[in-house]
């Protein structure tokens, strides 16, 4: 071998080395904004689903809802459409048990200042409308700090019927509620009379159950 040839491949052999470092702190390089989306990805996965990884324990295999999710909520003239789920007691509540009957339909979440106002009033003056029924659905539990359902109702003294949404809001979605409370005033033949999102005045929901009481 000359020393030329000899001098030239000792040369290579002193640039391997470095190359041979060099690529494993490339592929780390790469590799960490790919891990750190991944990682995103999956923290947007739980916080989509209420901020909990928990497995659900509202009953939410008995929950069906016959309409798709909606974007907005029912106005005037709309049909709500079927829904079922366990009710607080174990029973099962559903939207077909009030077919024919002027009701009050109330979505409301056991923490939200609104309801905690709003629902004792509801069932106060609903003593004076005995022709109109209500029930109501409690959704977004555990979404924020609070009473639990049985507990809300329990400090309110309150004793409607209350279906249990899933975690993931189905009946909600399926009523479009985007506010709580949701309160959908309902003629006898099942189409809604007034919608109310949010809190409203005594007069107000004795306005909307005059309308329906004397369908």
């Amino acid at each position: 071998m000359t020393n030329a040839r000899t001098a030239r491949l000792r040369r290579q052999d002193a640039r391997s080395p470095a190359r041979s470092k060099g690529a494993p702190r490339r592929l780390l390089t790469v590799g960490l904004p790919v891990l750190a989306i991944a990682v995103v990805a999956i923290v947007a996965v739980v916080v989509s689903q209420g901020g909990s990884a928990s497995p659900d324990t509202t009953g939410a295999s008995s929950v069906r809802a016959a309409g798709p999710a909606r974007s907005t909520a029912f106005a005037a003239g709309d049909v709500i459409p079927e829904f079922s789920a366990r009710g607080l007691g174990g029973e099962t509540v559903a939207w077909t048990d009030y077919r024919g009957t002027p009701t009050v339909l109330s979505v409301w979440a056991p923490w939200c200042p609104h309801c905690q106002k709003e629902l004792p009033i509801l069932d106060r003056i609903l003593k004076d409308y005995p022709t109109v029924k209500v029930v109501s659905v409690v959704t977004a539990v555990g979404y924020h700090p609070g009473p639990t359902p049985e507990g809300f109702m329990a400090d309110h003294g309150l004793s409607f019927p209350v279906a249990v949404d899933d975690a993931t809001g189905t009946i909600a979605g399926s009523l479009g509620v985007t506010g709580f409370p949701t309160v959908y005033y309902v003629a006898a033949d099942g189409t809604v009379s007034t919608t109310v999102v949010g809190e409203t005045s005594e007069a107000a929901m004795r306005a909307a159950l005059d309308k329906i009481a004397r369908v």
